[in-house]
């Protein structure tokens, strides 16, 4: 296996430090961190170089706050300057480790986001339309991430200590003991093993890809499966046998709990037929026949989105009418539902909702 040294002049390289700035400033130039830092930036950058070569580069504290995206997480937002620092890490090593991920990984990675998603769970569901599909994910993924486990799947591929250290660095700036567990083999102090990666970080994502590659190449070089998707922490298995698809699940779960210290969730892994629907990235995806002509396949909105979306407008037009709210923000968020929409199936439903949103 190639690893890469040389590595960190390339993160604390003024164009790269400016890359980073660049893209961390994206659609954020009206907040406070961004505006100030952008003021200076140049002697701000030089000012983050210098430290970072100097060894004495600290991570700052977080912003915490909660979203419900669908459902409410924990979101840990760094300051300004980290957020740079991050940008310009995985702008050295995300490309070192872009090449070992599977083509049927899709969340965080370019060129590879929902729709592609969508389009490779339509594919499955085609060719497995008579046969049954496991569906399952992670307990509390992103606080269950095993720090030293990580480091060491980092360090297979990159063999630069001071690149290693800011990984390690930016992973004990954010700590999350609450789903701390027992595995088998496991001895007294296995509570203390540091773990969690804050969502809201860049470095989360890309360190998530590589945590569950791990799971990826495993499900398709030992259990040899072909129908296989994975979003972040969601995964799909198609196949045309359930007794196997459970055998696969058990088989996942013990590798999981050996080598990875993760749980598939107890409530969120089901064998159903393709048939009756699928449910991922937002969507749920038909084979051809299972509904209306027999011909052609659908794809339809999931029922949740569609309630949330209603309960979001409702809200925005209470404050629209209080003079709290302008009315591009109730603009906004209709057409950023209809941008969702449009993958689907779902014309006439949004006839309907658009008449049922008049205002």
């Amino acid at each position: 296996m190639t690893t890469h040294k040389g590595l960190f002049e390339r993160v604390c390289s003024f164009e790269n430090l400016l890359l980073a700035f660049r893209k961390a400033a994206r659609g954020k130039g009206h907040r406070a961190g961004c505006a100030e830092f952008s003021y200076d930036r140049e002697r701000r950058i030089l000012a983050i170089r210098e430290r970072l070569l100097a060894g004495a580069y600290a991570h700052g504290p977080y912003r915490d706050f909660m979203v419900f995206d669908p459902k409410l997480r924990d979101v840990r937002a760094a300051q300004f300057p980290d957020r740079v620092v991050h940008h310009a890490l995985c702008n050295v090593i995300e490309p070192i480790f872009e090449g070992s991920f599977i083509s049927d990984s899709f969340a965080c990675r370019k060129g590879r986001g929902t729709l592609a998603a969508l389009e490779r769970c339509r594919s499955f569901a085609r060719k497995f339309a008579e046969g049954y599909v496991l569906k399952a994910d992670i307990a509390k993924f992103f606080p269950s991430v095993d720090h030293a486990i990580l480091q060491g799947l980092i360090a297979r591929k990159v063999a630069d200590q001071r690149v290693l250290r800011l990984c390690a660095d930016i992973l004990a700036s954010s700590q999350d003991g609450r789903f701390r567990a027992f595995f088998t083999g496991d001895d007294l102090f296995a509570l203390s093993r540091p773990t969690g990666i804050p969502i809201g970080n860049l470095t989360s994502q890309l360190f998530a890809n590589v945590y569950l590659n791990e799971l990826d190449r495993f499900v398709k070089q030992e259990l040899r499966w072909k129908a296989y998707l994975r979003y972040m922490d969601d995964v799909l298995l198609f196949g045309p046998d359930k007794a196997r698809l459970r055998t696969a699940l058990s088989r996942t779960e013990d590798f999981l709990a050996r080598n990875l210290r993760l749980r598939v969730h107890p409530l969120k892994r089901t064998v159903s037929p393709v048939r009756c629907g699928v449910d991922w990235v937002g969507y749920r995806v038909f084979p051809p026949g299972a509904r209306g002509p027999a011909s052609s396949e659908s794809v339809r909105l999931r029922r949740s989105n569609i309630f949330r979306f209603r309960d979001r407008n409702r809200r925005l037009r209470r404050l629209w009418r209080a003079g709290k709210l302008p009315l591009s923000k109730i603009l906004e968020s209709i057409r950023s539902f209809l941008g969702y929409a449009r993958w689907a199936q779902a014309g006439r439903l949004m006839e309907r909702l658009l008449e049922l949103e008049a205002f």
